[in-house]
């Protein structure tokens, strides 16, 4: 524990997406369970928020291999910042679905919201040899695993109490202003974010996602740890724990 605290106080570049990933995780809890709250306060089906999952899940899994391209073509910063900021007004939408006739609604913004998403996620990992040293790279990396294992309780726990005080509306209120703030301390980064490339070097999006595939095709270690995330994601606890919140 000492270690990170000591990474923290020593590179304040990294403190900055630190704490951005602190408060864009706690938003994401709160919008987790508003999201379930309302689908289940106009629907009496568990088809409906299974869909609502489904919804979350999909774009990620198919915009990843195109969202680690981008990040690795243009400016990480900017990427986050802009991925943020079109975040406030996804969720804000969210507020639309007040009736049972306007409940497809949540479906199309979860999906906008997380094909979003898509793009920060490889962006904020790729920015990291950028504001720490090499040989800190572990413990950066460490941390924001830590970080986000954290906020899935911390967050879970606030975001329900919130939720169930004041109602899904103000947790997503809560939520925009979340990526908000997350924004303007990730626009404090005062580093060189963006890919160094070669000036005659040939810009292949499609070229480097096949070349990543192929060398993880042929590394099968490397190749399992890449489907760990994916298969802890089938029986997820989240469905679980946001049910638990909004029902209970």
């Amino acid at each position: 524990m000492r270690t990170y605290f000591e990474l923290i106080l020593r590179r304040p570049q990294f403190r900055h997406l630190w704490t951005a990933q602190v408060i864009s995780l706690m938003g994401d809890w709160f919008n987790t369970i508003a999201s379930v709250i309302i689908v289940t306060r106009y629907t009496d089906s568990g088809l409906a928020v299974g869909t609502l999952f489904v919804a979350r899940a999909l774009p990620p899994f198919i915009l990843g291999p195109i969202a680690g391209v981008v990040a690795d073509r243009f400016d990480r910063k900017w990427i986050m910042v802009i991925s943020n900021a079109l975040r406030i007004f996804i969720v804000l939408g969210f507020l639309l679905v007040d009736r049972p006739e306007r409940v497809w609604l949540i479906y199309v913004l979860s999906v906008t919201q997380f094909a979003v998403s898509a793009f920060f996620e490889p962006a904020q990992g790729a920015i990291l040899p950028a504001l720490v040293e090499r040989d800190e790279l572990i413990t950066a990396n460490s941390l924001a695993s830590a970080t986000w294992s954290a906020m899935l309780a911390v967050g879970a726990a606030i975001g329900g109490v919130v939720a169930g005080l004041f109602g899904a509306e103000t947790a997503l209120v809560i939520d925009a202003g979340t990526f908000l703030l997350a924004s303007l301390v990730l626009m404090q980064i005062n580093a060189e974010t963006a890919p160094r490339r070669e000036a005659d070097a040939e810009v292949n999006g499609w070229r480097d996602f096949l070349d990543g595939l192929r060398y993880v095709l042929q590394r099968p270690t490397i190749g399992r740890a890449t489907l760990v995330k994916g298969i802890t994601q089938i029986g997820t606890a989240d469905l679980i724990i946001a049910l638990y919140a909004a029902q209970i």
